[in-house]
């Protein structure tokens, strides 16, 4: 924890409510997003007790298989479920598009953004869990599967992988949102709880967070239930195995199911109203200017995983990485974060805070501008625009540092080239690296300037040649012989 999110959490506690650590919304939200609630089955990590989908303007759909641990009842439950949900995800691409070209032939890319609400990243791996069970089940021998069960599972492990890259906003986690926008004096474990971190925002009157996200905490949003919960699922879940004596017929599964649904019911209900109340109220926050962009490569990702679905290999993925996909999705981590990180701390002012705490920034009052300042270079007076810049506490920057103006982070850097000592802060001199002109100017006296070490110009792209260099091979098992282990010299047996 940096101390400037120890000072919000010490300022949340001495008040009572949690304090933004955001003063704009830095994921979008979609006008009508796909909800999915998920409850795990405690026994079996990749098998849900029950599983809803739908949408805030027309309410959710359960799905109770009743007893999770019969592969057909399973099966049946999550084939009404694709029904639903393969549809629902694949629609955006019947909608307003526009093409763009990649790797020679045209995309066809939605201009909505789709986009999928879930309580918590654990409902994300459990998804991710089920979508590598149904992936690749057999459609032919003795126990052949629906193919929608096999489209509906690479959708999933699609959405579980996509959910790694930084500041995506295809499948949104309500929990992690607010714990990106919020600081409050839970722990890092207490604040994966999506009631404790509501009661901590929006606390009853009169009442501190702390006692609000208390009583909160008691109430599960899922993937696994309370323990009191679980206990009567699995008590109803075991009369109704009872009860059914083997049959598999439809209507009685539904007749017999009636108590567990009522269970699950109550359970999705409290979690889906949470869900909708979060959402709605952090829709009405500003979004920030840097949302639309990672909108725009969401839609680009949607669409490419919606061609390779489309295409000859149906979505089939590999479910081990080899050394060089490994490097390039490393590297495409570390840029994506990167990015998002400088994008955030340049857009928002609460989010640089901590980076100028840090020596990270430098923010102050511009008290000369000189664009017709030169230097030397190379024998010849180059134009070197320059400002100066006095801070209200001392910069912590060293000389020759290049920073970025935050009007123009993707432009041509500054250095700075003197710092003293003035009053109680500093003046810094800061010299553009350009002679040409920016189109977001100078920074002009009188206003208020900041530069920090972001940029958000492209990373560095990895070219990897499609050859494995021998010293990233795994090593061939030798040719095993038979050995007379007695007539080894030197060695025993």
């Amino acid at each position: 924890m940096s101390s400037f999110q120890a000072l919000l959490a010490a300022r949340a506690h001495e008040e009572g409510k949690a304090q933004p650590t955001a003063l704009y919304r830095h994921r979008a939200i979609a006008k009508d997003p796909l909800c999915i609630v998920a409850w795990q089955l405690g026994a079996e990590p990749y098998s849900p007790g029950a599983i809803a989908i739908g949408r805030q303007s027309t309410g959710f759909h359960l799905y109770v298989p009743g007893y999770p641990l019969d592969r057909d009842l399973l099966f049946a439950a999550l084939l009404d479920f694709a029904k639903e949900f393969c549809p629902a995800l694949e629609s955006y691409a019947n909608g307003p598009c526009e093409y763009v070209s990649h790797f020679g032939e045209q995309l066809s890319v939605p201009v909505a953004m789709p986009q999928i609400i879930v309580a918590n990243s654990e409902t994300i791996r459990l998804l991710g869990r089920l979508g590598r069970r149904l992936a690749y089940l057999p459609t032919e021998g003795p126990y052949p599967a629906d193919p929608l069960l096999l489209r509906l599972g690479r959708h999933l492990m699609w959405l579980a992988n996509h959910a790694h890259l930084p500041g995506q906003q295809l499948i949104l986690s309500a929990a992690d949102l607010l714990v990106s926008h919020y600081a409050t004096a839970m722990s890092t474990f207490e604040s994966h709880s999506l009631a404790a971190l509501d009661a901590w925002i929006e606390p009853a009157p009169d009442t501190h967070g702390f006692n609000a996200a208390e009583v909160a905490e008691d109430h599960a949003v899922g993937p696994l239930p309370m323990p009191k919960d679980g206990e009567q699922v699995f008590k109803l879940m075991q009369a109704f195995n009872k009860a059914r004596a083997g049959s598999k017929n439809s209507q009685t599964i539904q007749k017999l199911s009636a108590p567990l649904r009522a269970v699950y019911q109550d359970m999705t209900e409290e979690t889906w109203d949470l869900i909708w109340k979060v959402i709605d109220r952090e829709r009405g926050r500003q979004e920030a200017a840097s949302v639309p962009r990672r909108a725009d490569v969401d839609r680009f990702e949607y669409a490419v995983h919606l061609s390779w679905m489309m295409g000859p290999a149906e979505g089939r993925r590999k479910a081990r990485m080899t050394a060089r996909n490994a490097a390039v999705r490393l590297n495409e981590l570390e840029r994506t974060e990167a990015l998002v990180l400088a994008e955030e701390a340049v857009d928002d002012p609460l989010r640089m805070a901590p980076h100028l705490l840090s020596g990270k920034a430098l923010a102050g009052l511009v008290i000369n501008s000189n664009p017709s300042r030169r230097e030397l270079i190379n024998g010849k007076k180059c134009l070197r625009p320059g400002v100066t810049v006095h801070t209200d506490v001392p910069c912590l920057m060293q000389v020759g540092t290049e920073v970025w103006w935050t009007r123009a982070p993707s432009a041509k850097q500054w250095r700075i080239i003197a710092v003293s000592a003035s009053g109680s802060g500093s003046d810094v001199t800061l010299v553009l690296q350009t002679n040409r002109s920016q189109k977001e100017g100078l920074p002009q006296v009188g206003a208020r300037a900041c530069f920090s070490l972001f940029n958000t110009r492209p990373g560095y792209e990895l070219y990897l040649p499609k050859q494995v260099p021998w010293t990233h091979k795994v090593a061939e098992p030798a040719a095993t012989t038979d050995l007379d282990y007695n007539d080894v010299t030197g060695q025993a047996a």
